[in-house]
């Protein structure tokens, strides 16, 4: 029999769900919507040559949270 769910989690999702919601980095995570870099730098990144090497959003990402601690 098959089953509907799929309860095996990654690491990274059990840790996460550990961090309280109250936490100042999930708060700055569900506050800022950076969807809007990728489609600015749309035009910078060729289909040709592929994506980027690393996601530009979670770059910024980082760059805030440098910035901040």
């Amino acid at each position: 029999m098959l089953k509907d769910k799929n309860n095996q989690l990654s690491i990274y999702s059990i840790l996460y769900n550990k961090i309280p919601q109250n936490h100042i980095l999930k708060l700055i995570n569900n506050s800022i919507d950076l969807s809007f870099i990728t489609k600015l730098l749309e035009l910078r990144i060729s289909i040709m040559e592929g994506r980027s090497a690393k996601n530009s959003e979670l770059i910024i990402k980082l760059l805030v949270l440098i910035y901040i601690l």
